[in-house]
């Protein structure tokens, strides 16, 4: 069965006969007839009675033209969602994002833009570090991601775009006083206690950071770990350490946390805008509202 039987078949129920399917069809009414007699023939039961040179639909015609009628809209209203995804006017697109870098910036304000120009697609939000955003972009469980740049990316298989460059500064509780305004010093940071994330987290960057504190002369130690860098701000707003943190961070400072620079030390970090090469006509949607901004 396929479904030309199933159109020529409610053509004839709703048109009232073979010949007025076939007008309306604007096929040969011979070929009519034959794609009924095959259904009939698939079914092993009639759908219509033939008097004379009318037919009728028998009841179990009517019950199968009701069904048929149904498959068909289905069909029809599948091919239609199809073609607007396909086309890039309706679906899903799932976006991953850093949580500490999508207060301000790139990421709210193209996403902004692209709803307001796409109200019908569906945005699914992923919060993830860096490394999975990009392990899971790569699988293909992610559309696009907004990242800092990490050792994992296949600049073949991802198209990168750069969107800004941050640095990072030292976080610590508004409890603790220093003696001066503006930039620290080396002295006036020395054997503070520190709250960092594994180098498991972000092994590029781990060793990007702690190799400049290293050259600046600063002694390292870690007294807590976290695993993402607002669970490391709530550890310092509560006084356990100070921790060096993307300035990201500034665009939404936590309560009871200062943000200072120290002299000498500069961890220039990429965000990025990331999708597969051969883009989907969605996502590439997303990449043109992500890039206009820069325009």
């Amino acid at each position: 069965m396929e479904l030309r039987h199933l159109r020529y078949f409610v053509a004839v129920a709703d048109y009232g006969g073979i010949s007025h399917a076939a007008e309306r069809l604007h096929i040969a009414q011979p070929a009519v007839s034959r794609q009924i007699r095959d259904l009939e023939g698939e079914l092993g039961f009639d759908l219509l009675s033939r008097e004379g040179r009318r037919v009728v639909l028998t009841d179990a015609g009517r019950a199968f033209a009701d069904r048929a009628r149904s498959i068909l809209h289905e069909v029809d209203e599948a091919a239609d969602a199809a073609r607007r995804i396909a086309q890039g006017e309706a679906g899903t697109l799932r976006i991953g994002l850093l949580e500490s870098a999508s207060w301000a910036g790139h990421t709210p304000r193209a996403l902004n833009r692209f709803k307001r120009q796409n109200p019908n697609i569906r945005l699914d939000i992923r919060p993830m570090s860096s490394v999975d955003q990009i392990d899971a972009l790569l699988a293909g469980e992610l559309d696009a991601a907004f990242v800092y740049r990490q050792d994992n990316i296949v600049e073949d298989a991802l198209a990168v775009h750069r969107l800004r460059q941050d640095d990072i500064v030292l976080a610590a509780s508004t409890d603790l006083v220093f003696e001066r305004d503006g930039p620290l010093s080396l002295e006036d940071i020395d054997g503070l206690p520190i709250v960092a994330f594994p180098r498991a987290a972000a092994p590029a960057y781990h060793d990007r950071l702690f190799g400049a504190l290293r050259d600046i002369g600063f002694d390292t130690q870690v007294v807590q770990e976290a695993m993402d860098e607002t669970t490391i701000l709530s550890l310092v707003s509560a006084g356990v350490g100070c921790a060096f943190v993307n300035s990201a961070n500034m665009q939404r400072p936590p309560r009871r946390v200062q943000f200072r620079q120290v002299d000498g030390l500069s961890v220039p970090i990429e965000f990025l805008f990331l999708t597969r090469r051969a883009p989907s006509g969605l996502t590439q949607r997303l990449c043109d509202a992500v890039l206009v901004l820069d325009a």
